[in-house]
């Protein structure tokens, strides 16, 4: 069975919105509702008792200039009795966080005496990665994110994407002490429709001088998610050598080709996984060399061994009210 033929049989409900919304970076749509609000169960914000409402997320497409570039915006705000922690898979795509609180911390592994928590910066820049982290607050944590493809990014900050690369930067280290105030700005305003409405207007402004990503680049990205193929033969599809293609893919994306074909594999294979695919079609159908292949791949890329990401899953689909991204598995709950 082909990858594509696999996915479909997995996720048999998915309408053409969402198969598109699997798209990569640079050639995302998103589409559906304009505005959708959850509670921290999933529920829409609609069927909970108003005394919930206000602990929750809210979603939100940003204005049709940014779409190319921007899957989401999300505005949370959700109250715990005990400390969360939150395991952040690779997924292709780069998000600006915005804190109105504190108390929101940043991991690279569930041992913080192998690697110490630090504080979240007030506008923080989390790039491409090939590495789990680990979100960890008190219970209680508010603010706005927003998530965009790689080629996305790279057209807003214009900065070459290797800055990023399995890192958390700080927004003004991007783009400088003048966007020192708008976490502030944001907080300050009354509704997330104003919030959203300020985002637009900000980032739209940041189009005209970015950098335009290359197409070669744009269509590697897709060959790459739909059907993996090989490095050697994306390389020839774009005309140019694999040295040019990943100078090409650390400038405009972030990681090497090889690395995006990695993050890619896993997502297929976490899909297929929270299906109840069995490992071992499941090895078979992504490309791995057989079951144990895949076990230390997933192991290195989300700190989990497969059996402990399907129990925590508890069989959620991607895009689900828990990920960042249509289409993508992006979040799995830890234990407090």
């Amino acid at each position: 069975m082909s990858r594509a033929a696999a996915l479909a049989t997995a996720t048999p409900g998915l309408s053409s919105s969402e198969h598109r919304a699997l798209r990569p970076a640079g050639q995302q749509q998103v589409e559906g509702a304009e505005m959708e609000a959850f509670d921290v169960h999933g529920k829409a914000l609609a069927e909970v008792a108003p005394q919930r409402a206000a602990s929750g997320s809210v979603r939100r497409r940003p204005t049709a200039a940014l779409r190319p570039y921007i899957a989401n915006y999300i505005g949370f705000h959700t109250w715990f009795d005990a400390p969360r922690r939150r395991l952040e898979l690779p997924t292709g795509f780069v998000s600006l966080v915005f804190t109105f609180t504190d108390g929101l911390w940043i991991s690279r592994t569930e041992d913080p005496a192998a690697a110490p928590p630090r504080q979240a910066s007030r506008a923080m820049v989390s790039g491409p990665r090939t590495v789990p982290a680990i979100g960890v607050h008190a219970g209680a944590v508010r603010g706005l994110e927003v998530n965009m493809s790689p080629l996305g990014a790279y057209r807003l900050f214009g900065l070459p994407m290797a800055y990023f690369e399995d890192a958390h930067v700080d927004l003004v280290d991007v783009l400088g002490a003048t966007w020192q105030s708008l976490p502030d700005r944001l907080q300050q305003l009354d509704a997330w429709q104003e919030r959203f409405a300020l985002l637009d207007e900000v980032l739209c402004a940041r189009l005209d001088g970015g950098p335009h990503p290359s197409p070669e680049v744009r269509g590697a990205l897709w060959r790459l998610w739909t059907d993996g193929g090989s490095l050697s033969g994306v390389a020839a599809e774009t005309g140019w050598s694999a040295r040019t293609l990943r100078a090409r893919f650390r400038e405009q994306v972030g990681l090497s080709p090889k690395g995006v074909s990695r993050v890619f594999r896993m997502q297929h294979a976490l899909r297929l996984m929270s299906a109840g695919t069995s490992l071992a079609q499941v090895a078979a159908v992504c490309g791995y060399h057989d079951q144990a292949h895949l076990s230390r791949d997933l192991k290195a890329m989300t700190g989990l061994a497969p059996s402990r990401f399907v129990k925590l899953r508890g069989g959620l689909p991607p895009g689900s009210v828990l990920d960042r991204v249509p289409g993508r598995i992006s979040s799995v709950m830890l234990s407090g």
